[in-house]
């Protein structure tokens, strides 16, 4: 008898130390350790908190949400928490409480971003408070932006698409079998009939024989004359910058003997008449010549008509310079 009253006496002992050690631990997990300062600090949406939620101040865990009572502001629900805080535990009055999660599965808790004031908040005090951001909210909204999108834009425009593609191909399949192919038939055909070939061959072939011929007619001798004749052109033409400067010379020397003239003409007006009295005189006495210096006049033309037959016929005698022999009349 007395052995069991030792056994249920150890066991009692047991039971209550690990009671007490449960309470102990309870009590050391919820944060309320010691003496503690009380905030407040205001929520729109509270999801995730609830009473005994941790609040760190810059990760460090310094209390706990005590309360969550509902108020009315400004026409709409907001969440006012109750913090409790180590006691004296500084938080600068620019402090701001986020509710923030440490992984997509991790608790929510509330974190107090330490401020840079001096001035430190006391107790009971409102700390400014900054709202969550949602991620699984914004992955839905954006899941539905995507889905309106594929819905009403994506989808229409590929069946548009698909549609464009299908009349353009039966167009280019219509195009293909009833134009091109009938008139690529034609062509064929003309060609097939016709003398194209042939003469282009021939065409080619006389453009051959041009080019030796050309070749054989610019040989070493042709090319040295042509290029003495370019380099005479080329004197020619300095000269007849100097005879065009020299003109203008002429001109301007003109223009003083015409001056002259005019004032001679009017100074000797009376000589002048009997100056072409004696004019009148001399065109009578060449009137009564002009057969003879007509005559004249067309064998230098038949000359020159001649030289100008021999170039047409042999422009080489341009370059070779060889004499002709003049044709008995």
């Amino acid at each position: 008898m007395k052995r069991e009253n030792i056994n249920y006496t150890v066991v009692g002992s047991f039971v209550s130390i690990v009671v007490v050690c449960f309470f102990v631990f309870l009590y050391q997990i919820t944060g309320s350790s010691g003496p503690i300062d009380r905030y407040y600090v205001t929520y729109h949406n509270v999801t995730g908190i609830k009473f005994g939620t941790p609040v760190s101040f810059e990760g460090y865990q310094v209390g706990q949400v005590e309360e969550i009572a509902p108020v009315r502001l400004e026409g709409k629900t907001s969440y006012r928490l109750a913090l409790s805080i180590k006691q004296d535990w500084p938080v600068p009055e620019d402090s701001i409480a986020k509710i923030v999660a440490s992984g997509l599965l991790a608790a929510v808790t509330i974190d107090i971003e330490e401020g840079v004031s001096d001035v430190l908040l006391k107790s009971e005090s409102e700390i400014e408070s900054k709202e969550a951001a949602n991620i699984f909210a914004a992955v839905s909204e954006v899941a539905e932006d995507i889905r309106s999108l594929s819905k009403d834009g994506i989808k229409p425009l590929l069946d548009n698409l698909n549609n464009q593609i299908n009349s353009i191909s039966y167009e280019f399949t219509d195009l293909t079998k009833n134009t091109v192919k009938p008139m690529v038939e034609k062509i064929s055909i003309q060609i097939d009939k016709s003398d194209i070939v042939n003469k282009v061959d021939k065409l080619v072939n006389n453009l051959n024989q041009a080019s030796e011929n050309l070749k054989k007619m610019i040989n070493n001798k042709n090319q040295e004359n042509l290029t003495l004749f370019l380099d005479n052109m080329n004197t020619i033409s300095s000269n007849t910058d100097e005879l065009v400067a020299n003109l203008d010379e002429t001109r301007k020397t003109m223009d003083v003997v015409l001056d002259n003239v005019g004032h001679m003409v009017e100074t000797n007006s009376d000589k002048l008449g009997s100056s072409l009295t004696g004019l009148e005189k001399t065109l009578s006495v060449i009137s009564t010549h002009i057969d003879v210096i007509t005559h004249h006049l067309e064998g230098s033309s038949r000359n020159m008509h001649e030289f100008t037959r021999q170039i047409k016929e042999n422009p080489g005698l341009l370059i070779r310079g060889s004499a002709q022999t003049e044709e008995a009349k």
